[in-house]
């Protein structure tokens, strides 16, 4: 476990996954991070690579060959390096290997680092394609969950007490809906407005709410009762995801900046079709990244 902290945040980062476990505010003690309970999810935020979701018929095709992939892909249940290790940064990488070939038939260097700066926490995703002369095709997102507010409703049920998230800038956004075993239709996606959505468990019925977003877009969680927001900037992250688990209902709500999407309805099977995947030439590099800032205490929407 790896623990970066300056005079705002105290946070830990597990090798295994490259991932976040705790963000704790130095004044108060306050954990921001859910964590982990396998009644809900025993998951805190994993990194998703090199896909999101799911794979129609949970597979895809690549020149002639059928792969089988699982959910959100393998780096969060694989072991990291970490190297560079500061007070206030640290970087985890991973490299292709006889058995991620069998299941992702290319080469590839996955590093993610943190960076910690106040109250801040940027976090970046750089991909190598060390190949000469063979592309890679990839997906890569965060999914971290953030402790929020719990009561009882008037039925003496579980829900979110005053939770709600906004985007700024505020505006109409295409919210992608989910279809059956976890694939996206986007032929029935609409544009809504996004301004100070309240949520409720019922709210993730359909599992997560997804929608496409500009390189300005920033999504903030408002939790009133414990006087806590915390913002999300994404940077070559073109989708948004907000979940909680339905029906079970817990006392999390992730923020997942992705930079793709689990397969649409209408999906070909060709990974190199694949709608939203990123294309990597030889002997390039990629980033995409995103800034978490914590707050706690007083703070206006």
């Amino acid at each position: 476990m790896i623990t970066l902290s300056n005079e705002a945040l105290t946070i830990s980062i597990n090798e295994v996954g490259a991932e976040l476990t705790s963000v704790i505010d130095k004044q108060t003690g306050y954990e921001f991070l859910w964590q982990g309970d396998p009644k809900y999810w025993e998951r805190q935020a994993p990194v998703l690579f090199p896909n999101i979701g799911v794979f129609k018929e949970n597979s895809y095709q690549y020149e002639g060959n059928t792969y089988h992939l699982n959910r959100h892909g393998f780096a969060r249940d694989m072991e990291f390096v970490a190297q560079n290790v500061t007070n206030n940064s640290a970087s985890f990488y991973i490299k292709s290997n006889e058995d991620t070939l069998k299941v992702y038939p290319f080469e590839f260097s996955f590093q993610i680092t943190y960076i910690l700066f106040d109250n801040r926490i940027t976090v970046t995703y750089e991909i190598l394609n060390p190949s000469s002369k063979e592309k890679i095709y990839y997906n890569v997102g965060g999914h971290p969950a953030f402790n929020v507010s719990h009561t009882s409703n008037k039925s003496g049920k579980p829900e979110f007490d005053e939770v709600s998230f906004h985007f700024e800038p505020s505006g109409q956004y295409l919210n992608i809906p989910f279809f059956e075993g976890g694939l996206t239709d986007r032929n029935k996606a609409k544009y809504t407005l996004v301004e100070n959505i309240p949520l409720l468990h019922r709210t993730f019925k359909k599992d997560a709410l997804v929608y496409q977003i500009s390189e300005h877009t920033e999504v903030i969680l408002n939790d009133p009762k414990n006087e806590v927001q915390v913002r999300m900037k994404p940077n070559r992250m073109n989708f948004m995801g907000i979940w909680s688990p339905y029906p079970a209902k817990a006392s999390f709500v992730c923020l997942e900046p992705w930079a793709g999407l689990s397969d649409d309805v209408t999906a070909t099977g060709d990974i190199t079709e694949k709608y939203g995947v990123f294309e990597l030439s030889p002997n390039e590099i990629m980033t995409h990244d995103y800034t978490m800032t914590f707050n706690k205490g007083p703070v206006s929407k």
